[in-house]
C-alpha cells in the first residue's frame, strides 16, 4: 500500500527540477534527503527511502546514525554516510553545537521533532558552563505511553562529554502536556543524582505536537526534591510513566518529610533560575 502511494507521486514534477527552478529553500526536509539519495531501488522508491531515513535521523544519536540508516532496505553504507555527513555538516554550519540556551524556549527547536513520534523518547541535552549545547542524546525509547529511565543512563552521557549541566526532555505521544507523578519522580531522582555528580539539571521539558511544559517555568525543580513516590503509584493514569527500576537496581531512598519539603531541600532552586536567565 505504501509503495502504491509513493508510486502515484511519480506523476508530480521532479523535485530536482523544482529545486533548480525555485531554489534550495523550496524542498521539504524529506525532499532534501531525496536529493542526497538521488534514487531509490527497484523495490523502494526514493520518496519512501527518504521518509524512512527521516524517521531514523530524528530518533538516532550521532554515533549510531550510520548503522541505523543501513538497517533500512535500500540504503547501504555509501548512502548512509552521505546522509550522516549532510546532517553533521548542517549542525556545524547552523551553530547547533554552540547554541547558547538562555530559556526553556531556546531548547524547543532542537527537540520539537520528537513530538511527532508515536513512542516516548527521553532525550538529554548536555551543556557546558557557558550554557552552550555540547550534544543531544536519546537516552531511551519506550512505548506510546511509557519509557523507562534511570539516572545512570542519563548522566553516563553527560559525564562522557564533560557537561556542567543538562536539560532533559521527553514527548507525550498521547494525552495532555502535563507531568505525571512518575515524571515528577524521575525529575526528583535526576536532581539528586546531578547534585552528587556536580552536573546541574537545568530543566525537564515535556512536549506534545502543540504545546510544552517546563518544570523550570512552573517552579517545580525545587518542589520535585523530597516528594519521591512509589514508582508503581499513578500508573494507568494519563500521561507518560517514566519511573520504576528493576529489583537489582538501588533506588534512591524515598523521603517522607513532616514539614514542607521545600524547607528541607538541599538544592537551592535559585541556582537553576539564575542559570537560565
Amino acid at each position: 500500500m505504501e509503495n502504491e502511494i509513493y508510486s502515484e507521486q511519480k506523476t508530480k514534477p521532479d523535485i530536482r527540477e523544482l529545486t533548480i527552478e525555485r531554489g534550495l529553500g523550496y524542498p521539504s526536509e524529506e525532499e532534501l534527503l531525496m536529493l542526497i539519495l538521488n534514487k531509490g531501488t527497484r523495490e523502494t522508491p526514493v520518496e519512501q527511502l527518504a521518509h524512512k531515513a527521516m524517521k531514523v535521523i530524528n530518533t538516532s544519536n550521532p554515533e549510531d546514525l550510520v548503522v541505523q540508516l543501513t538497517r533500512i532496505d535500500g540504503i547501504g553504507y555509501a548512502k548512509a554516510l552521505a546522509l550522516a555527513a549532510a546532517v553533521e555538516f548542517g549542525r556545524r554550519r547552523n551553530g547547533y553545537l554552540k547554541s547558547i540556551i538562555t530559556s526553556p524556549l531556546d531548547i524547543l527547536p532542537y527537540v520539537k521533532h520528537f513530538a511527532l513520534e508515536q513512542r516516548e523518547h527521553f532525550v538529554s541535552i548536555a551543556l557546558n558552563g557557558s550554557r552552550e549545547i555540547i550534544e543531544e542524546h536519546v537516552v531511551s525509547v519506550g512505548t506510546s505511553r511509557r519509557t523507562m529511565v534511570h539516572p545512570r543512563e542519563v548522566f553516563n552521557h553527560a559525564v562522557r562529554v564533560n557537561a556542567s549541566g543538562i536539560i532533559c526532555c521527553h514527548n507525550h505521544p498521547f494525552g495532555k502536556c502535563l507531568p505525571s507523578r512518575e515524571d515528577m519522580n524521575v525529575t526528583s531522582r535526576l536532581l539528586l543524582a546531578g547534585e552528587i555528580l556536580g552536573i546541574t539539571l537545568l530543566d525537564h521539558i515535556i512536549i506534545t505536537q502543540d504545546s510544552y511544559f517546563s518544570f523550570l517555568e512552573h517552579g517545580m525543580l525545587k518542589k520535585s526534591v523530597g516528594k519521591e513516590r512509589n514508582p508503581l503509584e499513578g500508573q494507568g493514569q494519563g500521561g507518560a510513566s517514566l519511573g520504576g527500576h528493576s529489583r537489582d537496581e538501588d533506588p534512591i531512598e524515598q523521603e517522607q518529610p513532616d514539614e514542607d519539603p521545600q524547607d528541607e531541600d538541599p538544592l537551592d532552586a535559585a541556582i537553576f533560575e539564575r542559570s537560565l536567565l
